[in-house]
């Protein structure tokens, strides 16, 4: 285990290293921010039609995290837990860890991790955002961001008219009645990711759900990360697999959309 250690502390330094000194990438496009029915992504390109690169970030209806992801070419591939760190200009480097994976079937390389609101501001006001893991050393130039993040902001406020969030904290609403569901239920031993078991790993998860009326989870948002990205994922991941909502009731006494934020506590067993 030590000399495991040593060799990725290793490798995480020789990136950092090699990133030093790298330009930073230009965008190929301008932002775009995408208004789904279910959440407020922006992304913009800094690859090529044959070489595709992207940054793009996610803005939860409620909580106090960005979801922040790099994607570039690369074929299907098992979610991995992979340190890394992530500078902004000359400040020093914050330490995280992402979640690497490649979706089956599809062309790109994700790698995602979440920002709390208080370390995405050094993104805010940055030139430069870098990235450094273990098979993964970019550096991106960026501009428009305030511009950016002040539309995602337009957006964001749209989702919460529309899934009936009436704070910031997702706990009032205008509802009738809220969807109810035992999400304890869920969850199974044989879920916990094995990454996570291997380093024994724990923690506890806070997410935002967007439930339609039908009682079905439309999306899920980490918003307090548990600092494990596979427990940050698989949590998710169950929630919208398995989850079947009792449909919140609107004002009117019809099936209405509701948005729900739950905690799921990932405890090793003895």
């Amino acid at each position: 285990m030590a000399l495991r250690f040593m060799l990725v502390a290793s490798l995480l330094g020789s990136a950092a290293a090699a990133g030093a000194e790298s330009v930073p990438r230009q965008p190929t496009a301008k932002w775009t921010v995408n208004f789904d029915a279910a959440g407020c992504v922006a992304t913009r390109s800094y690859g090529t039609a044959k070489e595709p690169l992207y940054l793009a970030l996610k803005a939860p209806p409620v909580g106090n995290v960005m979801q922040l992801a790099v994607m570039r070419k690369g074929g299907t591939m098992v979610a991995e837990q992979k340190d890394a760190t992530i500078t902004t200009d000359q400040r020093p480097s914050l330490r995280t860890s992402m979640l690497t994976y490649g979706p089956k079937g599809g062309k790109l390389r994700v790698y995602l991790l979440n920002m709390s609101s208080a370390d995405f501001r050094q993104v805010r006001a940055a030139k430069t955002l870098a990235i450094r893991s273990v098979g993964l050393n970019e550096t991106f130039s960026l501009s428009q961001i305030e511009p950016l993040l002040r539309t995602m902001d337009r957006c964001v406020e749209d989702l919460r008219n529309v899934w009936n969030v009436s704070d910031p904290a997702g706990e009032q609403s205008i509802l009738i009645s809220r969807a109810k569901a035992n999400l304890a239920s869920l969850i199974k031993d044989e879920d916990y990711p094995a990454a996570a078991m291997e380093g024994n790993q724990s923690g506890v998860v806070r997410f935002a759900l967007l439930v339609d009326e039908q009682g079905k989870v439309a999306d899920c948002t980490v918003i307090e990360t548990s600092g494990v990205p596979t427990l940050d994922a698989q949590s998710c991941a169950i929630i919208k697999q398995r989850a079947k909502f009792e449909p919140a009731i609107g004002p009117d006494g019809k099936p209405a959309k509701d948005a729900k934020v739950g905690t799921i506590r990932w405890v090793m067993a003895d």
